[in-house]
C-alpha cells in the first residue's frame, strides 16, 4: 500500500514555509535537506518515493521547502546559504521529533547548523562545483539564443546585480557564498555515494545520478537503496 503524505510548515521571515512529511507517527524522524537549485527539481520525485518506502518501515521523514524554492513565496533574489541555514534551524525547532539529518548533494553545504545530530549524506558537492555547472548551463542557453557570454562575464556582472543561472536568480551574496562554500564534517557522519562513483565513502548505493539528467525523473532502484541504508543507519 502506498504510504500517504502529510503537510506541515514552519514560520520563517513572516512567512509559512511548506514541509512534506511521511511516517508522521513514527518515533524515528529524519530531517531531509534537499539538493540545491535545479538538482532539487531533478531529484524530488526520487526523494518522495524514498520517503514513502521509509514510512512503510516505520521511519518518518520531513522534507522542507527552503526559502525561495519550490512553493515558497520568499523572494528568490534574497536567498543565500546563510538564509537557508537559518531556515533549517527554524524548521528543526518547529519539528521537535527529528533526531537525524539526511542531506543530498548541495544540501550538504547547509547541514552544519545541525551538527549535533547524526548526519547522513549522499554525494556531497562543493559550492563552486554547483556554481560552475549552472554557469555552463547559462552559457549554453545564451549561445543557442545567439548571444555569447563567458564565465568571466557572468562573474563580473554578479558583483553588482543578481543574475539568472539555470532558472535560478543568484544574488551577489549567494554567488560569493557558493564560490567559497566547502564541505564541513559534522560530529557523527555517514557519507554514501553511488556504485559508479570512485570517491571514498562509507558505502555505495545502486542507482543512477539523477542530478545529471536533463529533466526530473524517478529511479526506483536509487529510492530503494537509499531507504534501505537510512533504515539500517537509524535503527542500528
Amino acid at each position: 500500500m502506498t504510504q500517504p503524505l502529510d503537510c506541515s510548515s514552519y514560520r520563517f521571515s513572516d512567512r509559512d514555509e511548506y514541509c512534506l512529511r511521511a511516517g508522521i507517527q513514527s518515533s524515528d524522524q529524519i530531517l531531509l535537506i534537499p539538493p540545491l537549485f535545479d538538482e532539487m527539481n531533478r531529484m524530488r520525485r526520487m526523494i518522495v518515493d524514498m520517503m514513502r518506502i521509509l514510512a512503510e518501515h516505520d521511519v518518518g521523514t520531513i522534507l522542507p521547502d527552503l526559502p525561495g524554492t519550490n512553493e515558497s513565496l520568499f523572494p528568490q533574489h534574497e536567498a543565500s546559504l546563510e538564509v537557508w541555514r537559518d531556515a533549517l534551524k527554524t524548521c528543526f525547532e518547529a519539528h521537535q521529533g527529528c533526531s537525524y539529518v539526511a542531506s543530498f548533494r548541495g544540501g550538504c553545504l547547509i547541514d552544519g547548523i545541525l551538527n549535533n545530530l547524526p548526519t547522513w549524506r549522499l554525494t556531497p558537492v562543493k559550492g563552486k562545483s554547483l556554481l560552475r555547472t549552472m554557469m555552463r548551463t547559462r552559457i549554453a542557453s545564451d549561445k543557442e539564443a545567439g548571444s555569447i557570454v563567458t564565465m568571466s562575464d557572468l562573474t563580473k556582472k554578479v558583483k553588482n546585480e543578481a543574475i539568472e543561472l539555470a532558472g535560478n536568480i543568484i544574488s551577489p551574496a549567494m554567488f560569493e557564498q557558493l564560490n567559497e562554500a566547502d564541505i564541513t564534517n559534522p560530529n557523527t557522519l555517514r557519507t554514501m555515494r553511488l556504485e559508479s562513483d570512485s570517491q571514498p565513502a562509507e558505502g555505495k548505493l545502486a542507482g543512477s545520478p539523477l542530478w545529471l539528467r536533463a529533466e526530473p525523473d524517478a529511479d526506483p532502484i536509487l529510492s530503494q537503496s537509499i531507504a534501505d541504508d537510512l533504515e539500517e543507519w537509524v535503527k542500528s
